[in-house]
């Protein structure tokens, strides 16, 4: 069996305070950390890999594409079923990077409809 870590890795992952704990071919990060990467990748918008970087870890040990990978699984797995809050109005709003998306999406609805009002409104004048 190959090792993922050596011995060097592992010490090295270990003493980061963002890690539960770290065996030969895997990582197990602390929740706290994870919720707060999760808010600053969702919330924050900050890349998965600033965060990585910022929380102190050596991209060159647990993998270039890890910070993304884990990001998205993460957000799977430790999202709240309730991706909905209520505003101060009773409406609902939607948090992070997908209101953002959302709202973008309902400006392109309504801006479309607009530009197809105006269309009709300058087809009657030309008759």
């Amino acid at each position: 069996m190959q090792e993922k870590f050596t011995k060097w890795q592992i010490k090295k992952l270990s003493e980061n305070k963002n890690v539960a704990r770290c065996g030969l071919s895997s990582v197990q990060y602390a929740k706290s950390f994870k919720e707060k990467a999760l808010k600053q990748y969702n919330e924050e918008g900050l890349s998965a890999i600033e965060i990585f970087e910022a929380a102190g870890f050596d991209l060159n040990i647990i993998g270039k594409r890890a910070p993304n990978r884990l990001m998205n699984q993460w957000n799977v797995f430790l999202r709240p079923k309730n991706k909905e809050i209520k505003n101060d109005e009773g409406k609902e709003k939607r948090t992070g990077r997908k209101k953002e998306i959302n709202d973008l999406r309902d400006r392109i609805t309504y801006l479309e409809a607009e530009n197809d009002f105006l269309a009709k409104l300058r087809a009657k004048k030309r008759k």
